[in-house]
């Protein structure tokens, strides 16, 4: 009897095992699939820019195989791949497309393709655009710049109490403002410094005060009553500012004089919310010291900014995640970049290895040597496309990699424009994020 119940021990033991097995296979397999589908997701862009009347060869590599439907009736784009090749596509009609394979697409002004793709030619995958565009150029700067934007309001940055006249602990914005506010309007008046808002509480004499705030881009009015705090002024307790101030590097300047600097958007150093800015302007700077990038601690510029009218370089016109916007004024800064018009490349055709960034860290523009170590098509956030690491041990010995300021350097391969440097990895300052010049003209 004991023998049996042994032999039924180990035949229920044998197939608990079994199912555990199973499970864990199935559920490693599940979860391998699915990180293989990311992967794959994000190796594929969601829009692929060609040259107008230029082949141009696309080898992404990517299982991903369907039907390339031609949206505009402009004349036909051409495809082949390395062993076939494939007759003009007409509108409204489809042809077959292997992004496995290497492909050739040579397309029409205004041209746009739609490939509704599946992985293995099985499994939804996703819907990519391929648009035509002319063959562009700009000027690379990579120079130091001042930063100055003015907020569009008086910002909010936080909110908390103090100690009134009797030392009662009040907070006369509590579920009145909110971090990120934009206070716009006091009484109905428009109000633009925070100098002038501090200036409205004094003058209070603790009378309700009827704010106009912008939050989450809807307007609406509140009421605020000041109060008398312990040191004798009248507080409403909020921490907040009208303007910001930094250092950083222009990309590109157009050949109409238009710019992008910075590659990523002025956010508020404190709640890292874009910064909605009502007017800005760059500024001739003067590096006085870097403070050398360390594992652990980013390092950064230190510039001195001068703020004279004649040393204005050029207007802000825009604050946008794909970095500054606007027009340059005066005409010396263009005739000061080192680099004549150069096109930009488009994300497929930038490779990894070797290429440069464009920076004035020492004081003038100097090319140093980087390594693309990734390139990332569908990064959630497009500051981050491109991974990047320092090789050039000038620039290494002079910052120790990237720093705070270096934003919006230039990155060139093969003599063409392909992104700006965005961020530093602060674990790591040797390496760094940059964003594809594509972004930054797409603003």
């Amino acid at each position: 009897m004991g023998e049996i119940d042994n032999s039924f021990l180990k035949y229920r033991r044998m197939k608990l095992y079994r199912r555990v097995l199973l499970f864990v296979l199935g559920f490693g397999l599940t979860v391998g699939t699915a990180t293989f589908y990311i992967y794959e997701w994000n190796r594929m862009p969601d829009v692929i820019y060609v040259e107008a009347d230029t082949r141009q060869v696309i080898d992404l590599g990517i299982p991903a195989k369907g039907e390339l439907y031609r949206e505009s009736i402009e004349a036909g784009m051409y495809t082949e791949t390395a062993v076939e090749s494939i007759s003009k596509n007409e509108p409204g009609k489809s042809i077959d497309i292997d992004f496995s394979k290497e492909i050739i697409l040579e397309g029409a002004k205004e041209d746009i393709y739609c490939a509704k793709l599946k992985l293995f030619g099985i499994l939804p995958y996703k819907t990519v655009y391929i648009e035509t565009v002319d063959t562009y150029k700009v000027i690379p700067s990579g120079q130091t710049i001042g930063i100055y934007v003015k907020m569009d309001g008086i910002y909010v940055i936080d909110v908390g109490d103090f100690k009134d006249m009797n030392g009662n602990v009040v907070m006369p914005c509590d579920n009145v403002l909110q971090v990120g506010d934009y206070i716009t309007k006091v009484n109905g008046e428009e109000i633009t410094r925070k100098k002038d808002f501090m200036e409205l509480i004094q003058n209070s004499e603790g009378n309700t005060l009827t704010l106009t705030i912008v939050r989450e881009d809807k307007e609406v009015v509140v009421d605020i009553t000041p109060q008398l705090a312990l040191d004798g002024t009248y507080k409403i307790g909020a921490w907040i500012r009208d303007s910001l101030q930094g250092v950083g590097t222009m990309t590109y300047i157009e050949e109409n004089g238009e710019y992008s600097a910075l590659g990523h958007a002025v956010r508020d150093v404190d709640t890292n919310e874009l910064v909605q800015i009502s007017s800005g302007a760059l500024y001739e700077t003067s590096i006085v010291s870097i403070t050398r990038g360390e594992e652990g601690e980013a390092g950064a510029i230190t510039g001195l900014i001068q703020y004279e009218k004649d040393k204005k370089v050029a207007e802000i016109d825009d604050n946008t995640l794909s970095g500054i916007h606007g027009t340059i004024i005066k005409e010396e800064w263009i005739e000061g970049t080192i680099c004549e018009p150069m096109e930009i490349a488009l994300k497929q055709e930038i490779e990894l290895g070797e290429a440069y960034i464009l920076s004035s860290v020492s004081g003038a523009c100097e090319m140093y040597t980087i390594e693309i170590i990734d390139i990332n098509y569908n990064h959630s956030e497009k500051k981050r496309a491109l991974t990047i690491q320092v090789t050039d041990e000038r620039l290494l010995d002079k910052t120790g990699g990237i720093v705070q300021g270096m934003s919006g350097s230039p990155i060139i391969q093969d003599e063409k424009i392909v992104g700006a440097v965005t961020h530093v990895l602060v674990n790591d300052p040797k390496k760094g994020y940059g964003i594809f010049i594509e972004e930054m003209l797409e603003h």
